[in-house]
């Protein structure tokens, strides 16, 4: 679970990550929880009322609410009673999944589903996808700015794929490879061609895609409450790993 944690964090740089006493704090100008929480993750030493009191005052200093990010395998063990008796309150609740990918084979039903046409680029961020990837998801310019920013600190081998329905796009998702895991984020549907297969295509050709590196395990994020992600992950053949959930300042 921790290695999966750490590659979650690869996947999605921060501008600025602080190391504090086995606390990974990671810093992107407010540009998602993920990308903007401490990461208490590895053995802690140090008081721990005195290591949130420091904590607090570095997202004081960047303008920004403390935000812990609470996982299983937490440290210390109790963090998330101290923080609830500071006033955090526990919100967007996600689940890690994983899917085996040594004897994967085409999901059943595959097939039927409604089908766009697939572009798939390498490396360097593809800016026809980061545009409409912003403009399917309302993205505030600022925000455009800063994910942009993350996006072009990736270090691990990266791809996006578009979707295309009669020469428009109207989908988009992208993967990130390292150490034999597949990584995949951002998947996004227009909002007037949602339910309708596509998300699945994505996901699929991401994965197929993939498997040509050798991949032996993907994984994804999805939020416990978003009902149709979990529906499709599900019968894709994901597995859940475990939760995380974020504990905010009120």
């Amino acid at each position: 679970m921790r290695f999966l944690e750490e590659l979650q964090m690869n996947a999605l740089p921060s501008l600025q990550t602080v190391l504090y006493d086995g606390w990974v704090i990671r810093f992107a100008d407010g540009y998602s929880n993920r990308a903007n929480s401490v990461n208490p993750i590895y053995r802690s030493e140090r008081d721990v009322n005195e290591k949130i009191a420091k904590c607090e005052e570095m997202f004081r200093r960047k303008g920004l609410k403390p935000v812990f990010k609470i996982t299983p395998f937490v440290n210390p063990e109790n963090l998330d009673e101290i923080l609830a008796a500071k006033g955090y309150e526990i919100m967007l609740t996600t689940s890690v999944q994983t899917l085996d990918l040594i004897n994967y084979g085409k999901p059943e039903g595959i097939s039927g589903i409604k089908h766009g046409d697939l572009h798939i680029k390498h490396g360097d961020l593809d800016s026809e996808w980061y545009e409409s990837y912003c403009n399917f998801n309302n993205m505030s310019e600022d925000k455009r700015v800063i994910y942009r920013k993350m996006l072009d600190n990736l270090i691990p081998e990266s791809f996006y794929t578009t979707m295309f329905l009669k020469d428009k796009i109207i989908g988009c998702g992208m993967a990130v490879i390292e150490k034999g895991f597949l990584g995949i984020f951002d998947i996004t549907v227009r909002e007037d061609q949602r339910n309708k297969g596509y998300g699945r295509q994505l996901v699929t050709a991401l994965i197929n895609h993939g498997l040509n590196y050798g991949v032996k395990t993907a994984y994804l994020q999805v939020m416990t409450n978003n009902f149709p992600a979990k529906h499709l992950y599900e019968k894709l053949g994901f597995e859940e790993e475990y939760k995380y959930y974020y504990r905010i300042k009120r």
